[in-house]
């Protein structure tokens, strides 16, 4: 190993320009392969006020390696009324972007639904206006409480909501026609910010994938296309089975520039809320084998479980070894800053939160090092999680693109006890802003990149000694919860 290079952690790293997909990968504008750690944001974007992003809301996230975000948009906000478009949501919308673009953050717009409606399946729905219900569906007082914490359940079981898909799909009394206008709306309104990387046509959708989710995503991929046509369009499939780790049979859309993004929770953390020890591969073999079917990027666009889950932390570095090895991205469900103890994350006593109220981490996340861009082709990527000194190690392979710049890691200082050295071999040269190692060679050809937590290079024995008792409490370092900010 030629260079060591010891390491402080403390900024953030952000690649300018719209991305696209190429292949597997998405790429930015100079060519960099980007892999999105994202968060979605947030719970309580499903209830009124629909509005939680504040000013500084986004703030904390890019010191926590998080590089992009899902943000909700409820069409029961912007269209209260057919035709009838709230200007104030869709500003309210467009300054949360704004807020992410100057955090260096890529939104996604989510198209948000579960349950169809908050005035379906009990009062414990939410997304879709009351006026898109069939008349032979009448609607019911919403609730959104602790009464719904069986949401998924009562969709499973609820007569009505069956009815009530096909009846959209059916264009019945015009709903799916006033939602492809609504798609065609947002996409107009956004097309000209420069973090939107795309939109996620329709989150968790109900209805059959062949006859009716498929031609949905057709017309509304057309809808934001003539709007916005760079966009990406992210593509989920039924939440019905492929979520808890079952395949899809969503075919292929016709366009291009798109991403496969389904969501998966592991059966028995979610309800159950104790995680088993599997390592999540099988759910995983299925996602990524459908990507690669369709020649296109995996994001992972829902993962997460509830903060008191057994195992959480376990669970978590699991389902996220996973991305890695796939170099897939994700964004986990869910930051809601205005958590509290009592409503949870605000709508149907659901409590994902990776934050509490007062913006420090929950059990359900910790910073974790990943590769945000990668120069090139990623080959390989292994992040141990050792538990003594030295044994904590990033190691990144990548076929090396010169011209597509630098290659970047998010590399938090919890996660070696405070400090960190890059080890480099060849032209391979690395420097560091803070939290990020960046990394640069002149030519071409496979480039390796060790990050450790063994200091003792070039150091005096007083220096290693301190690192040495700093790295004995690196898991109670790594582990505590650390504030908004910090």
């Amino acid at each position: 190993m030629r260079g060591c290079l010891l390491i402080l952690v403390s900024s953030t790293a952000f690649a300018a320009g719209a991305l696209k997909t190429d292949g597997a990968f998405l790429r930015d504008a100079t060519g960099g392969a980007v892999i999105l750690r994202g968060v979605n944001v947030a719970g309580d974007s499903k209830v009124p006020p629909f509005t939680p992003v504040h000013d500084g809301t986004l703030a904390p996230l890019p010191a926590w390696g998080i590089n992009a975000i899902r943000l909700l948009f409820t069409w029961e906000a912007y269209e209260p009324q057919p035709g009838a478009y709230d200007a104030g949501y869709l500003d309210y919308y467009r300054r949360a972007v704004e807020q992410a673009g100057a955090n260096k953050l890529y939104v996604i717009v989510d198209f948000h639904q579960d349950g169809y409606s908050r005035f379906s399946i009990g009062g414990c729905g939410e997304g879709f206006p009351e006026w898109t219900l069939p008349p032979s569906v009448p609607p019911v007082t919403p609730d959104n409480g602790p009464n719904c914490v069986n949401w998924g359940g009562r969709m499973m079981t609820d007569a009505t909501l069956g009815p009530t898909w096909d009846a959209f799909y059916s264009d019945a009394n015009g709903a799916r026609t006033r939602f492809l206008a609504m798609v065609g709306s947002v996409a107009a309104a956004l097309a000209d910010e420069p973090a939107v990387i795309g939109y996620d046509l329709l989150n968790e959708p109900g209805g059959d994938e062949a006859t009716q989710i498929g031609p949905l995503y057709a017309d509304a991929g057309k809808a934001i296309r003539a709007a916005d046509p760079s966009a990406i369009l992210f593509v989920e499939p039924s939440p019905i089975l492929i979520s808890g780790g079952k395949q899809t049979r969503l075919s292929r859309p016709s366009f291009d520039n798109l991403v496969y993004a389904p969501h998966f929770y592991d059966p028995a953390a979610f309800l159950i809320k104790a995680w088993n020890g599997d390592d999540e591969s099988g759910a995983f073999a299925l996602m990524n084998g459908t990507a690669a079917v369709w020649g296109v990027p995996l994001l992972l666009g829902e993962f997460g479980a509830d903060a008191t889950t057994d195992g959480v932390q376990g669970y978590m570095s699991a389902v996220r070894r996973q991305l890695d090895l796939a170099f897939a991205s994700g964004t986990q469900w869910a930051y809601t800053p205005d958590w509290t103890d009592a409503a949870k994350d605000g709508w149907d006593a659901e409590n994902f939160s990776i934050v509490d109220g007062s913006g420090m981490q929950r059990l359900n996340f910790f910073p974790r090092p990943c590769a945000q861009r990668i120069a090139g082709i990623p080959l390989a990527l292994t992040v141990s999680e050792g538990a003594a000194l030295g044994n904590d190690t990033v190691d990144l392979t990548w076929q090396h693109d010169p011209a597509a710049g630098e290659t970047v890691l998010y590399l938090p200082a919890s996660w070696f006890g405070g400090h960190v050295s890059l080890h480099t071999d060849g032209d391979l040269r690395c420097t560091t802003d803070g939290t990020f190692a960046r990394c640069t060679a002149p030519t071409a050809g496979t480039k390796h990149l060790r990050a450790d937590d063994q200091s003792s290079c070039g150091l005096t024995g007083a220096e290693f000694l301190l690192i040495l008792a700093l790295s004995r409490c690196r898991l109670r370092l790594r582990r505590r919860p650390s504030p908004a900010g910090s």
